[in-house]
């Protein structure tokens, strides 16, 4: 049954609930500043570059992609010409990767629209320019840009907003753990895993100001399905973004054996928008040598912020905001 929305609360003019949780040092002329380091394997990597390019709330200052195949940026450029952002910084991480660009990707527009390009400097020297102590960097893919930007030594950051890592039960409450969670205490975590060696430089690194992990735990309960598609369908029209979104997922949901999708990386930009999406622990997340899986726990040092639970009427009202 579908969630009871206020359409309303959609329309920025109102109090934005992002504005708390210290999150003013990010805005600037009423948007927060926002970097997105992106890969293109699955379809809400995609949808989640919609949803930035046209929020309300957003001003878009930078995009780094992994690996950054020459098929991912024509997809990317392609869609910044859309919304007339073509002067935006594309970096990539290794621009004679495989071909990293997934195979609905190429259902969405016409094929013949998308020409490969070369047309992209190094994710490194993206993230060094344009990340500061005002930014925030959210990522939906493996943390190979990130490490790599650390390691020069000149990266500074504010707030780093990363989908990916575990909390298991000695984390999140009995109440509030997903049935095929249960009983664990560490997990796989794909983003992670594509780069463990990364990853772990990220969670060592001290001079990134506040990192939020939006784990597994919570995104395998974030769908986008039917109901939420009819949900959309008053507002579609309110914005490109929305519009696109709506576009995207009628192709999506069109066969009828198709439900939903997973929203991993729409919630980790929602709660990147606004972080009262969630609620958050501080701990300690690390990697089990032994069973090469990720966990959390209770430290007196905790290393990041990560996600026990969300508020999906706030989510809704992030996701869906004109």
């Amino acid at each position: 049954m579908a969630t009871a929305i206020d359409w309303n609360t959609f329309s920025t003019n109102k109090p934005y609930s992002a504005k708390i949780l210290d999150s003013e040092r990010f805005y600037v002329n009423g948007r927060l500043q926002i970097v997105f380091d992106m890969e293109t394997g699955y379809m809400d990597d995609f949808i989640t570059l919609l949803f930035l390019l046209g929020h309300p709330l957003v001003n878009l200052k930078a995009i780094t992609v992994v690996p950054g195949t020459p098929d991912q940026i024509g997809f990317i450029r392609h869609v910044l010409g859309l919304f007339h952002r073509a002067d935006l910084p594309l970096g990539v991480f290794d621009m004679n990767a495989k071909s990293a660009l997934s195979a609905f990707d190429y259902k969405v527009y016409y094929a013949a629209d998308i020409k490969e390009s070369r047309e992209a400097s190094d994710a490194c020297d993206i993230l060094v320019t344009h990340c500061d102590e005002h930014t925030i960097l959210i990522c939906g893919g493996p943390l190979s840009n990130v490490s790599k930007a650390i390691q020069t030594g000149k990266f500074r950051l504010g707030r780093l907003v990363v989908q990916g890592g575990f909390a298991g039960d000695n984390i999140v409450p009995p109440k509030k753990r997903m049935n095929k969670f249960n009983g664990l205490l560490t997990s796989t975590a794909f983003n992670l895993d594509s780069d463990v060696k990364s990853a772990l430089i990220v969670l060592q690194d001290r001079t990134i100001e506040e990192k939020f992990f939006v784990s597994k735990n919570v995104c395998h309960r974030v769908h986008y399905n039917r109901d939420t598609h009819k949900q959309m369908e008053p507002i579609k029209n309110k914005s490109l973004s929305l519009k696109e979104i709506h576009r995207v997922m009628s192709i999506y949901l069109r066969p009828t054996d198709i439900y939903g999708e997973v929203f991993h990386d729409p919630l980790t930009a929602c709660c990147a928008i606004d972080p009262t999406i969630g609620e958050w622990q501080d701990v300690e997340l690390y990697f089990d040598e032994k069973t090469k899986e990720w966990g959390s726990r209770i430290v007196e040092h905790p290393n990041i912020k990560i996600i026990v639970d969300y508020n999906h009427t706030k989510f809704l009202n992030t996701l869906f905001a004109y």
